[in-house]
C-alpha cells in the first residue's frame, strides 16, 4: 500500500535526504521525500503507524510528519 504524508521541518536538501533515511529505517517501509512539496510518499508492506514514523524522524531532526490530502481517515 501507497501513502502521502506531509511532513514539516524541513528547510532544505540535506533535510529532506535525512528525513528520507530516517523514514526508511522503519521495517517494511520505502520513502521517497520531497522538499517542494515537503512530503513523503510511502510504500509499505503492511500497515505502520503514523506514530512509528513519527518516532523514526524525530531521531533524525525536529521533522513533524502527518497524513496527507485524500489520505487522511475522514473524522
Amino acid at each position: 500500500m501507497k501513502h502521502t504524508y506531509s511532513i514539516k521541518g524541513m528547510k532544505c536538501d540535506h533535510c529532506r535526504a535525512k528525513a528520507e533515511k530516517a523514514l526508511n529505517t522503519v521495517e517494511g517501509v520505502r520513502a521517497k521525500v520531497t522538499l517542494n512539496p515537503p512530503e513523503a510518499i510511502i510504500t509499505m508492506e503492511q500497515h505502520v503507524s503514523t506514530q512509528i514514523l513519527q518516532e523514526a524522524l524525530s531521531k533524525a531532526g525536529e521533522y513533524t510528519i502527518e497524513m496527507a490530502g485524500d489520505d487522511a481517515p475522514a473524522h
